[in-house]
């Protein structure tokens, strides 16, 4: 039977490897529901559009970064600045459904991809906020 110390560990290890695919589900799924509760349920082809969307704006992401050499050196569930990695997080995520509700008072087949595309973009982008930071953070400690 494992002891208390190697459960922590473990279930240290699934937290850290879960932050950023745990927030993105809950983006992905909130946002879904604010469609949902705008418009009604969704048709197969509002789900191709949001499905469209969410996997352009990653792709977009992707392009943006490909000239990148490397990536940063540590991940946001690794930050030494728990508190400040939480609020960032959370910020990314409210900013993402908070966009998806303004979307969906524009129109429903512009918000059915849109929103996804926006609610995608925000979370990945303030979610990698923390990460840049630690890496200015690295970056000022090693010129001095």
């Amino acid at each position: 039977m494992a002891s208390g110390t190697t459960w922590l560990r473990a279930l240290a290890t699934a937290l850290h490897g879960a932050g950023l695919p745990y927030g993105y589900a809950i983006t992905v799924w909130s946002t879904g529901t604010v469609l949902v509760d705008a418009y009604g349920p969704a048709s197969v082809g509002h789900v191709f559009l949001f499905a469209a969307g969410a996997t352009s704006a990653y792709g977009c992401l992707r392009f943006l970064t490909e000239t990148v050499e490397g990536e940063a050196g540590t991940a946001l569930t690794r930050s030494p600045h728990l508190v400040r990695a939480g609020a960032i997080h959370v910020l990314a995520i409210v900013l993402a459904i908070t966009a998806a509700a303004l979307i969906a008072q524009i129109d429903r087949t512009v918000s059915w991809p849109l929103a996804p595309f926006a609610a995608t973009v925000l979370y990945l982008s303030v979610s990698s906020l923390e990460m840049a930071l630690l890496a200015r953070e690295r970056e000022r400690k090693e010129h001095d």
